[in-house]
């Protein structure tokens, strides 16, 4: 493609483009006028020449006709023959057959005349194929020039009887006659009893005379015979019935299709061909063999045919067809000897560019010695002359040039040199990286010192390879954001050395650019003392608030302190009252449990406790913790329903602290739930953080009022009489060091619902 364009950058190329369009374009015009104007009155000229054919073939056929009508008329009125006819048909009423007539002496001489008489009409009339003579009593034919016919009953006689008895036209339409096993016509008269003596003829009609006509030998050359037709121009000649047009003689193109072809009316004609008298004319249809054809179509009433003239377009418009080759052609040539012509004109205006062309493709190519020799007096030799001045200047000043690229470069490799020491003896592990595919490509010391690896043994080893599994996600988080926004930064990412060592870090990572091409600059920071610090002063914290909590635990454990003592002079006093001090030592054995049990809680709570940190599914953890509070439910009376997802991710922490915090929770509940109460343990994506997954517990006790809703967390705080506070703010503890949330919702009256929102465990899969 870029090849094409540059081709089509050349001025030569654009010079002769230009040439052909502004002479191809004339020639296109003239070309496409005469083409079609010439189109146009060889159209018109096929067109009336089709239409004269349909109006000559329609005359013919009704003059046909009218030939046909007269030569049955005369039959019909020819003396001798009603004589003839009347002596015959006397003869036959005396004989029981018309054999038996034949078989008299005087029936064989009156038949033999008529029949050489009959014989004689009919070598007179073209295209007749049978002449014969019907008794007009019972249609018997009395003679015929066919002499197996003699004797029988024509079928045609209730016909001819009707149509006679209506003075229609005397003639049956083209059908297949069984008498001459041909398909034709037939014509039909009325023969009158003439007395033989006078040849007086009378008003009795006692006979029929028939013509019987081949059609197909009869109008078939008158048909297909037409001036101009080629191999493709044909007549037809169809009779409707329906909505079907019925062949009524042979076509050009398929041979015996006379009353055996039928084709839709509206496959080559109008719906109301034959229906009106007036509708005629010519159009271009595809006709029953499935080609294209110029048709003209007629109707000829008094026969009550449709006559159909037509013929393929290609030989039709044959002459358009040889018009349009010879244009194209003459285009053709015109157009390439013009571009000879052009092709000579446009090398004589552009090879002297095009020596211009190589002299400063030379120069840039840093040959300044090069001249260009145009000697011509044009503005082509000026510019020449121009150049060749330009070139000497350069030659010129391209020494000084070179100086002070030499200065330059060694300028820019000192320069490069010392950004280079800088970032090798930074304290920071400083990598640098691929922007589209993260791979490692360099870095400093102290990146080899954070990882273990040498410089060498980072090939294709991309930046999240480098931390443990559980970070490799945001880090690769991280890569994205920067390839988006230019920079980033990431805090608490540890850095794996090879050994297995951890090292906490920062990350602060950004885009540079160092001539065209773009990396990410990776910068990791050493942040373990800042973690060891952060570390003692969430202890101070803790002691402090141990510190401010003094006054609460002096108040929880004074009571009972104080029964103990109450319990202890009570025992002095009656130290021989037995059942009375052993009741007494049980309640200060309560009490001195009650004291055990808050000094532990608060050292839990004041103490770092060790975690056990690994992958779990939430619904096992909820499952496990219901099992310590099973008796507590079936005991209670309360209703468990459960609603455990299914499709969860894992999380990454301790199973048997997130249980603890699980079991509070639902003790608590169970504590103010009353008997038949409902207790809804739910597990599924977090309402309120979508990238955690949630345990909500909801119950149908007493509800927390609104005063008191924010202190429950609070040590010490409890609305209970015999708890110590605690349990919920371990729970609280325990949930903020899984990175997770609590949120509680309660109506007083309709019941609590803690939510306990942990992180999910992502798996990064690397590329």
């Amino acid at each position: 493609m870029k090849r094409f364009v540059r081709f089509f950058k050349s001025i030569k190329v654009k010079l002769i483009c230009y040439f052909i369009l502004m002479t191809t374009l004339p020639i296109l015009i003239i070309s496409n006028t005469a083409y079609n104007r010439g189109k146009r009155a060889l159209n018109d000229r096929v067109i009336e020449k089709l239409t004269s054919i349909a109006e000559l073939k329609k005359a013919q056929l009704s003059n046909w006709l009218q030939e046909r009508l007269i030569d049955i008329g005369v039959l019909s009125t020819n003396k001798s023959l009603e004589v003839s006819f009347s002596n015959l048909l006397y003869l036959r009423k005396a004989f029981r057959s018309v054999e038996k007539m034949k078989e008299s002496e005087i029936g064989e001489v009156y038949y033999k005349r008529l029949s050489e008489y009959l014989n004689k009409l009919k070598e007179k009339f073209v295209y007749c194929n049978e002449i014969s003579m019907l008794d007009i009593e019972n249609g018997e034919i009395m003679m015929s020039t066919t002499e197996s016919n003699i004797g029988l009953l024509d079928e045609d006689y209730p016909y001819c009887l009707d149509v006679l008895g209506r003075n229609a036209l005397p003639f049956k339409d083209i059908h297949y006659s069984k008498y001459t096993k041909q398909i034709g016509m037939t014509l039909f008269g009325t023969l009158k009893k003439t007395d033989p003596v006078t040849m007086e003829e009378t008003d009795v009609v006692n006979g029929i005379v028939i013509i019987r006509i081949n059609t197909n030998n009869a109008i078939g050359s008158l048909l297909q015979d037409w001036p101009g037709s080629g191999e493709t121009g044909e007549t037809l000649l169809v009779r409707r019935t329906g909505d079907q047009l019925l062949f009524l003689n042979n076509t050009r193109h398929l041979a015996d299709t006379s009353l055996k072809v039928s084709i839709p009316v509206n496959s080559i004609t109008p719906e109301s061909f034959m229906l009106d008298a007036g509708e005629e004319g010519i159009i271009k249809v595809i006709d029953h063999r499935g080609i294209e054809v110029l048709l003209a179509f007629r109707y000829i009433p008094q026969l009550k045919w449709g006559l159909i003239v037509k013929q393929d377009t290609s030989e039709a418009f044959k002459s358009i067809t040889e018009l349009k080759n010879q244009v194209i052609t003459l285009a053709i040539v015109s157009e390439f000897i013009i571009v000879i012509i052009i092709f000579v004109l446009a090398h004589g205006i552009t090879h002297p560019i095009s020596r211009l062309v190589q002299g400063a493709h030379a120069i840039g190519k840093g040959n300044l010695e090069y001249r260009i020799a145009i000697n011509s007096e044009d503005e082509v030799g000026v510019l020449a002359s121009e150049f060749n001045k330009m070139a000497e200047k350069l030659e010129g000043s391209y020494a000084g040039l070179e100086q002070k690229i030499r200065e330059r470069t060694a300028q820019l490799r000192e320069s490069e040199e010392r950004y280079r020491e800088s970032i090798n003896l930074a304290n920071d592990a400083i990598f640098t990286l691929d922007v589209d595919s993260a791979q490692i490509i360099d870095l400093n010391k102290k990146a080899e010192e954070l990882s273990g690896c040498l410089k060498n043994e980072f090939h294709d080893k991309k930046i999240w390879e480098i931390v443990p599994e559980y970070d490799r996600e945001k880090t690769r988080q991280l890569w994205l954001t920067i390839n988006e926004t230019g920079s980033g930064m990431l805090d608490n990412v540890d850095c794996q050395h090879v050994d297995g060592g951890l090292t906490p870090t920062s990350i602060s990572a950004s885009v540079i650019e160092y001539g065209k091409r773009k990396s990410i600059q990776w910068i990791c920071r050493d942040i373990t003392e800042r973690k060891r610090m952060e570390l003692q002063l969430i202890q101070t914290e803790r002691l402090a608030a141990v510190g401010e909590l003094a006054a609460g635990v002096a108040h929880e454990v004074n009571n009972p302190l104080g029964g103990l003592q109450n319990f202890v002079k009570m025992m002095k006093k009656e130290p021989e009252n037995v059942l009375q001090n052993r009741e007494f030592l049980d309640l200060m054995s309560e009490g001195l449990k009650r004291i055990e049990i808050i000094v532990k809680q608060l050292m839990t709570f004041s103490r770092p406790y060790s975690t056990h940190m690994s992958n779990h599914r939430l619904n096992e953890i909820v499952e496990n913790s219901l099992r310590f509070v099973d008796h507590r439910i079936k005991e209670s009376g309360v209703h468990l329903k459960k609603e455990l997802s299914l499709d969860l991710p894992e999380i990454y922490g301790d199973a048997d602290n997130i249980s603890q915090v699980l079991i509070n929770i639902i003790v608590n509940a169970l504590d103010s739930i009353s008997k038949g109460g409902n207790l809804i343990i739910k597990t599924g994506y977090c309402d309120f953080h979508p990238s955690s997954i949630q345990v909500a517990i909801t119950d149908t006790g007493s509800g927390i009022p609104e005063e008191i809703l924010n202190k429950i967390f609070n040590p010490f705080f409890t609305t209970k009489e015999m708890g110590s506070g605690l349990g919920l703010a371990i729970s609280k503890r325990i949930v903020d060091d899984h990175n997770g949330n609590i949120v509680v919702k309660s109506n007083p009256g309709e019941g609590t619902t803690f939510y306990v929102c942990l992180p999910v465990r992502k798996i990064m899969v690397t590329t």
